[in-house]
């Protein structure tokens, strides 16, 4: 039986190098290289957007998976329980990752919406 490895749920981050924190990664596109605030706005929101992105696909990834193993499991294919049960809760919790993250921005815009100009 061979063991799968499992990739992380943010793999956007990975392309900063592998010591990358979102801290260092705002630092790099600080406005000391003489570049504009919207420049560096972009970039920022562009790291953060295609991390979203990431984690979005790697969550469709598990729920498919998931999905793949219990209809194999339903139709009589050889295929272990305890990889379908750990399948499902590797696509739950990843999903609940996501819906903290997503609650998390909510209430962040909600917060800046509140504030007066």
């Amino acid at each position: 039986m061979q063991i799968e490895r499992t990739r992380t749920l943010t793999p956007s981050w990975q392309s900063f190098g592998a010591d990358a924190t979102p801290t260092s990664i705002i630092g790099s596109v600080s406005l000391v290289r003489g570049e504009g605030k919207e420049a560096a706005t972009g970039k920022v929101i562009g790291s953060f957007a295609e991390a979203l992105r990431g984690m979005l696909g790697e969550v469709e990834r598990a729920d498919e998976k998931a999905s793949e193993l219990k209809r194999r499991l339903l139709v009589g294919e050889p295929v272990e329980l305890h990889e379908v049960l750990l399948a499902t809760e590797k696509a739950h919790l990843a999903f609940q990752t996501l819906l903290a993250v997503r609650n998390k921005l909510l209430e962040a815009y909600q917060e800046l919406t509140r504030m007066p100009l």
